[in-house]
């Protein structure tokens, strides 16, 4: 009788997912001992990895690119590691094992592997590559033949600023640091690097937006210059952005370990036209809260679309060392309306299920509309460094949208 390795990260859910380059949303996956290929180990972690085990059955690859092999990584005891491999070698390769499953299930924190160490979703990690890798860097590439030329054996790809957002998932909206114009250290326009192209170029600004150009944790708490904003400051784009259906929001904002240790609230980014009826907008992050996301749509009658945080968003009482500065944020709405969070590391954090029910209060479906970055409206607060800030008129998807936030973080956490 055959043998089968069974690993489980997470219940599954809305986010789960069949492919993943980093592991977020591979909630389960079951594979043939037969498939293993090697085992190698890192500190308190096996890497297991498998031959024919990926999703597509052909590729067309770029030179110097390749597909990564399925893997999946497992915690353990430090200085187990070698123990780990021999008990999965001893399963793999005796007659007279009770259970023709081997099981890692980091939801229930149990195994019946004893060397192995499961207690968290952190300790089983699989991927099943959905994107190649260029060799040399070990990067993600999402470059492709179309749009190729004469002189470009492939396509530009879709590179804003640094972040590649791959052939189909580029931004209509992107303001990012490389777009600010400024006169005596103020922020005077802001350009989109979007495909809307200038129908959303910035040059409406409430109050005095410094231009922070003092990088690092204990200066506007990034690696790039943003723009600094008080509690009543603004940018009101020169077109009102409207998403009718799916949408990606992501997002990147600032703030030094002092401004953490001063307040642990950020408020709304994103506001809409008006305070109420078609015009209404406001998104993402609840300014009286700092454990809830919070949204709501166009024409909502209702409250706040509601979504906790299983920490708190900002985390204030730890040793300044400790403090983050760097706030990714990455929010999807899928085709059925659900809303999902994505933080720093490229995991799921919140999700906000579906409600479309006509005559409903706190309904997730509602048009998105965006003028204001930041206090537009006066009526909720926001206070922080941005420095980036898009949208995506689609629903790119759990692992896309999980490779996204890890790209953002990349770029823009301070080394010091």
């Amino acid at each position: 009788m055959k043998k089968f390795f069974l690993f489980k990260r997470k219940d599954v859910n809305i986010t789960s997912t069949t492919t993943s380059d980093t592991g977020e949303g591979l909630d389960i996956l079951a594979i043939s001992v037969d498939q293993l290929a090697f085992m190698t180990a890192s500190v308190g972690r096996v890497n297991i990895v498998f031959n024919d085990a990926t999703i597509y059955e052909e590729s067309n690859l770029l030179d110097g690119e390749s597909f990564k092999k399925t893997s999946v990584t497992v915690a353990c005891e430090v200085g187990g590691e070698a123990d780990l491999i021999d008990a999965i070698l001893g399963f793999i390769s005796s007659d007279r094992v009770k259970t023709n499953v081997m099981r890692f299930d980091a939801v229930e924190g149990r195994t019946n592997v004893k060397e192995a160490k499961i207690s968290a979703f952190t300790d089983v990690v699989s991927e099943v590559r959905q994107l190649p890798v260029v060799r040399t860097t070990q990067k993600v590439s999402k470059r492709t033949f179309i749009g190729g030329t004469d002189g470009t054996v492939f396509g530009t790809g879709a590179t804003i600023s640094g972040i590649e957002f791959g052939d189909g998932n580029e931004p209509d909206i992107d303001y990012n640091e490389d777009g600010f114009t400024e006169s005596g250290g103020n922020i005077t326009a802001w350009t989109n690097s979007g495909i809307g192209s200038t129908t959303y170029d910035i040059s409406t600004i409430g109050g005095t937006i410094p231009l922070d150009t003092s990088t690092g944790r204990t200066n506007n708490g990034l690696a790039t210059k943003a723009a600094d904003m008080g509690t009543g400051d603004y940018f009101t784009l020169p077109n009102t952005y409207i998403v009718e259906k799916e949408f990606t929001l992501y997002c990147v904002v600032g703030r030094s370990v002092t401004d953490v240790q001063d307040s642990d609230k950020l408020g709304f980014v994103i506001q809409g036209s008006s305070t109420s009826g078609q015009g209404l907008t406001y998104a993402f992050v609840d300014p009286y809260d700092n454990n809830s996301f919070a949204f709501q749509f166009s024409s909502e009658k209702g409250g706040f679309v509601k979504t906790p945080s299983p920490s708190p968003i900002i985390t204030s009482n730890l040793p300044e060392e400790d403090i983050k500065t760097c706030y990714v944020f990455v929010i999807r709405r899928d085709a059925e309306s659900n809303i999902i969070i994505y933080d720093n590391a490229g995991s799921s954090i919140a999700v906000a299920g579906a409600n479309t029910v006509d005559g409903s209060y706190e309904r997730t479906d509602g048009k998105l509309v965006f003028r204001h970055i930041g206090n537009g409206l006066g009526t909720h607060k926001f206070q922080g460094n941005i420095a980036r800030l898009g949208i995506i008129s689609r629903d790119i998807g759990s692992a896309a949208a999980s490779q996204l936030a890890i790209d953002l973080d990349n770029k823009y956490k301070p080394n010091r």
